[in-house]
């Protein structure tokens, strides 16, 4: 999965253009995202498996990364004539790191979610897809991550209650019916219409007629992202690489736009989907060198310790 993100910012930053980068970079839009928050919601504890103040910390580690990360962001806009003071909180958070903003807000909202309405998977679920469908309908843009929280909370919520074995198995699983609905409802979306992808990203403003397409976006990414984690399977080689997936997620960004874009641009090289792959497999690579030295580490989980050498 955090392989799939890096291929589709990889397209998204040098050619989304191309007809085949811009058809695999939609497939993997369709349900990148969705499934990755799924995954955030199955490995998130329930509310009275821990204390007020656990959560608290691990919500507080993830904004000082965030924080860092953000910085490192605008320094590299402003190596490209950015000004520092205007775009470290005209634009916050930047690009990607949303996701990390909309991790605190899905941790505290279902923390203090009342456990009446906790303990009603179905009523619950119902209310976030609401939000979902109309989150769009808002000019809240990318305003502090905000639309994109309402947008996705509902696929947070989802993983959260497979995990605590509040949907039943024979929907979750049934790959038949996912893989139909997929096959049915991916080309109908694209040939209906073209500029989808305003409406995936989650913060794009749109209009009450649009509602359609939302619901066809959303029954869409869910088919296609229940499928997606049904047939996964272990890969050992890559077990690391799917531990390390928040480290992956934040200097990617940084390895695309430092090494590869300048690259890139400099020495015109090619952009059929093949070499999008290449670039791929090269800024995983790096991002894999990088995560041996301790201080790249630490700068995405500050807390962390270095073990004491035993004698």
């Amino acid at each position: 999965m955090i392989i799939l993100v890096i291929m589709g910012h990889v397209i998204t930053t040098l050619d989304n253009v191309n007809t085949i980068n811009h058809a695999v970079m939609g497939l993997i839009y369709v349900f990148h995202m969705p499934l990755f928050i799924i995954i955030s919601g199955y490995l998130t504890k329930k509310p009275e498996q821990q204390h007020a103040r656990d959560m608290w910390r691990s919500v507080g580690n993830i904004a000082i990364a965030l924080v860092i990360f953000h910085v490192l962001s605008v320094l590299r806009m402003c190596l490209w004539g950015g000004s520092f003071q205007q775009l470290i909180f005209a634009r916050f958070p930047f690009g990607g790191l949303w996701y990390l903003m909309a991790l605190i807000y899905w941790r505290i909202l279902l923390y203090y979610t009342p456990s009446a309405l906790l303990k009603r998977p179905a009523l619950y679920l119902g209310i976030a897809l609401v939000i979902t469908l109309l989150s769009g309908l808002t000019h809240i843009g990318n305003t502090l991550a905000i639309q994109r929280g309402l947008n996705f909370y509902f696929f947070f919520l989802l993983g959260y209650y497979y995990r605590q074995g509040a949907i039943p198995a024979r929907w979750w699983k049934c790959n038949a019916l996912h893989a139909i609905t997929v096959v049915v409802l991916l080309p109908l979306i694209f040939w209906l219409y073209p500029r989808c992808g305003n409406i995936m990203n989650g913060a794009d403003h749109y209009l009450l007629q649009d509602l359609p397409q939302k619901c066809l976006i959303v029954i869409c990414s869910t088919a296609m992202s229940l499928l997606v984690f049904n047939l996964m399977r272990e890969i050992r080689w890559l077990i690391p690489i799917g531990k390390d997936s928040l480290f992956y997620y934040l200097y990617h960004f940084l390895v695309i736009n430092l090494m590869l874009l300048p690259l890139f641009r400099f020495y015109s090289m090619p952009h059929s989907f093949p070499f999008m792959l290449l670039y791929t497999a090269a800024v995983t690579l790096i991002v894999f060198l990088m995560s041996k030295v301790q201080f790249f580490r630490w700068l995405v989980r500050p807390t962390f310790k270095l073990k004491k050498k035993t004698t």
